[in-house]
């Protein structure tokens, strides 16, 4: 199967969005189809997707146009248009986006393709979102599948935008992060703890700072955000703290290895970039499979929609007080004093990342597509 993928995203970047899509083509890749990754020629990352994220070099990655450094708004349009006229060049059996714009245009074509969800339609702007629900476009029958990331987003949607069709699938995210490395009884009093991602106010970092400064006798780890974050951050100045600017993805995976837990602080309000939208809801961190896959502690704030992945004490430690930096620092303490507890969570945790790779996903996806 030849599958075109229809995206508005710079790659390589250092966005989550990027990465999703570029882990999605991989797989689709892996599971023995050909892809046709189509994006805009955004000024990306001078480095190729096979270095910067570890990727086959199989996935077909075409640029469209001259080098922008900026969209603007008439772009928001004419983009999504370019993107599908290209796609109409282009001999293919199926068309995967997750921008709503592309998706209203192969409508609008009567083009049959899978759209993707990630969050409430109303990120694409109001008057588009308006258009969907109106029209009961999600009922489209040029949308083959359309794929929700979460639960609780597919009844959001359902509720909200008159969806009904039964041709939808829960996909959450997934990792390509699987340690060969069982998890064994560690014998370690002092403890590697790391977080990996964006560093917006929303997730959490401010409580890591506390947390670092309340206990001293472990080593703290930030890798995330630019080199201009990085200077910011520096006034949090403490021995047992150290910030690292975003490293490749391809690089991920080692560092994780050298942690023995890992954070996920989230706070009521978790933004995207740009801080346009609030998807405390609906999300589906990779890290969070990443964290899973590399068979280490994770500790996370009590999120709901987290728990469609996450058990207390089984895969995970979830913080109810999450918003109380001694409750952190007290679980932390505990993981010394039942230490085949820890253990068997570090393996349950495992065993629940082999569930969600990219390969299964893409599976999933394209499963008895027609």
């Amino acid at each position: 199967m030849v599958v075109n993928y229809l995206a508005i995203t710079d790659i390589p970047s250092r966005y989550a969005n990027a990465l999703q899509i570029i882990q999605m083509s991989n797989a689709i890749v892996k599971n023995g189809h050909k892809v046709n990754l189509i994006i805009p020629n955004f000024k990306s990352l001078n480095q190729s997707i096979k270095s910067y994220y570890d990727v086959s070099s199989k996935i077909n990655l075409i640029r469209l146009g001259k080098k922008k450094d900026k969209i603007t708004k008439i772009d928001n349009i004419l983009l999504p248009l370019k993107l599908v006229l290209k796609n109409l060049l282009i001999k293919k059996d199926l068309i995967i986006t997750r921008n709503l714009v592309i998706s209203l245009i192969l409508i609008t074509f009567r083009i049959e393709h899978i759209l993707e969800l990630h969050d409430d339609l109303k990120i694409s702007g109001n008057i588009l979102s308006k258009i969907f629900k109106i029209l009961r476009l999600l009922n489209s029958k040029y949308i083959l599948r359309l794929v929700f990331i979460t639960n609780n987003l597919k009844k959001f949607v359902s509720k909200n935008y008159n969806y009904n069709r039964k041709n939808f699938k829960i996909l959450p995210d997934a990792t390509s992060i699987i340690t060969k490395k069982l998890p064994e009884k560690s014998n370690k009093t002092k403890f590697k703890i790391g977080y990996f991602g964006s560093i917006y106010k929303s997730r959490g970092i401010e409580l890591i700072f506390k947390l670092a400064k309340l206990d001293k006798k472990n080593q703290y780890y930030i890798y995330g955000g630019t080199k201009f974050d990085k200077k910011k951050l520096k006034k949090f100045k403490l021995k047992n703290l150290r910030i690292n600017s975003q490293i490749p993805y391809k690089k991920v995976k080692k560092k994780i290895s050298q942690m023995d837990v890992l954070l996920m602080p989230y706070t009521e309000k978790v933004t995207t970039a740009g801080d346009v939208s609030n998807i405390i809801n609906f999300m589906s961190p990779m890290k969070m499979f990443d964290y899973l896959g590399s068979g280490k502690i994770l500790i996370t704030s009590n999120i709901k929609v987290l728990k469609e992945i996450l058990k207390n004490n089984y895969n995970s430690i979830i913080i109810k007080n999450y918003k109380s930096v001694n409750s952190w620092k007290k679980q932390i303490d505990q993981i010394n004093l039942n230490k085949y507890k820890y253990l068997n969570i570090r393996l349950n945790a495992l065993q629940t990342a082999k569930k969600y790779t990219w390969e299964n996903r893409a599976n999933q996806m394209l499963k008895n597509i027609q």
